[in-house]
């Protein structure tokens, strides 16, 4: 829907005191989704939609359909690779389709290729088919000609969310010296998993060089919630509220009972799951659905509305009362670090937009690392930058 765009061309993003210095500008020229309802919203949040969103599958497309660019960028499915997915892998299902990307990449001639590359997925990817696939897609990086620095980057560092992503920052073999994968030492934003698969594929040609600290957030959740009036048709009626507090895990329903006895307003995220709880009656444990809350001031991971658990929940408490809603568009919004939304769509499909999206703060921060101290080996690069942004 976008927010790959939104990083790419911000100056300043939520949440910084200030832009970062020499903070380098892209400039889309191309951009690929094949859903519908998320090329609507790209449609809406872009005057140049028109010349730049191609509508394709991306295993239909050519390379002869795409400008030059000097950066493409690759925000693949993470279905096949995330912990509520399918464990299909990289080779198969939705997530596969970062190959086609690969595919068009092979098929420019190299003076064409890009300088740099940049994918962004689930922190699955490492350990997806034991370690396998993540070594299937930096090898064959390295086959272009390209040098790999696997980084993580947690949108709590910059919103109240909680969203940990492993984002691959490559760059052209001759931009950047080759690293030594036990020379690397882990750091807030190379954490040792990441360092450790390095090692276990250390055959392989990586670019990682010293990274600055993941910065502190400067925002929290209250700053991310509406002021809803509390007439609002948004807050559930009084008897479903009631069977919410009901279904509170038996674990969580202290907290719950102390927000709502508590001498201020809060706001707290809850997501419904299926646990094993003990059942009073028989004392066996039993699987059921249960509310569970989230007290440590941010936010679950956005999702796609797909089933009940997916939509995150606000529980306002305090001073003897309590309210219960689902999270607002705009408040899923905030919290992937942009404060506006097009007009005339549902919320579930800003909703479905947004879980399937990225943080914006977190993809600029990534952005900044990859051309940081880079050797520019094209002419007028400045004169073609550009994005090319691939989903499916």
């Amino acid at each position: 829907m976008g927010l790959v765009r939104r990083a790419l061309e911000a100056e300043a993003i939520l949440g910084e005191a200030a832009p970062a210095p020499g903070r380098r500008l892209w400039r889309t020229v191309f951009a690929n989704d094949y859903d519908p309802m998320k090329r609507r919203i790209y449609s809406a949040s872009f005057d140049d939609a028109d010349s730049v969103l191609n509508g394709d599958d991306i295993g239909e497309l050519s390379c002869g359909e795409i400008p030059r660019a000097d950066l493409w960028t690759a925000s693949f499915p993470c279905t096949d690779l995330s912990l509520a997915g399918r464990g299909l892998g990289i080779h198969a299902g939705q997530s596969g389709a970062v190959w086609h990307l690969l595919r068009l990449l092979e098929e420019t001639p190299d003076q064409e290729r890009p300088a740099h590359l940049l994918f962004e997925n689930v922190m699955g990817l490492l350990s997806s088919h034991g370690g396998a696939d993540f070594r299937a897609l930096v090898e064959a990086v390295n086959r272009l000609g390209y040098g790999v620095d696997p980084v993580c980057v947690n949108a709590s560092c910059f919103v109240p969310q909680s969203r940990a992503r492993l984002f691959l920052l490559c760059a052209r073999l001759e931009m950047r010296s080759i690293a030594d994968p036990e020379t690397v030492e882990p750091c807030s934003a190379r954490p040792a998993r990441i360092v450790s698969a390095m090692r276990r594929s250390a055959d392989l040609l990586w670019h990682a060089r010293p990274l600055p600290a993941l910065p502190t957030r400067r925002t929290g959740l209250d700053q991310m919630i509406e002021d809803v009036p509390d007439d609002s048709p948004l807050w559930w009626a009084p008897k479903r509220a009631e069977y919410f507090l009901g279904q509170v895990h038996p674990e969580h329903l202290a907290t719950a009972r102390a927000l709502i006895n508590g001498e201020r307003v809060s706001h707290t995220p809850a997501f419904r799951r299926v646990r094993e709880v003990m059942d009073a009656n028989s004392g066996v444990k039993k699987k059921r659905s249960v509310i569970e809350l989230r007290t440590d001031g941010l936010a679950g991971c956005l999702r796609t509305p797909k089933g009940g658990s997916a939509r995150q929940i606000v529980l306002k408490a305090g001073r003897g009362a309590w309210r219960v809603r689902l999270m607002t568009p705009l408040e899923c919004a905030r919290l992937q670090g942009v404060d506006e939304l097009p007009d005339g769509f549902r919320d579930i499909d800003l909703q479905f937009g947004l879980g399937d999206a990225v943080c914006v703060p977190a993809v600029r921060w990534a952005l900044d690392r990859l051309t940081e101290g880079a050797v520019e080996t094209r002419e007028n690069t400045k004169a073609t930058q550009s994005l090319f942004s691939a989903s499916a």
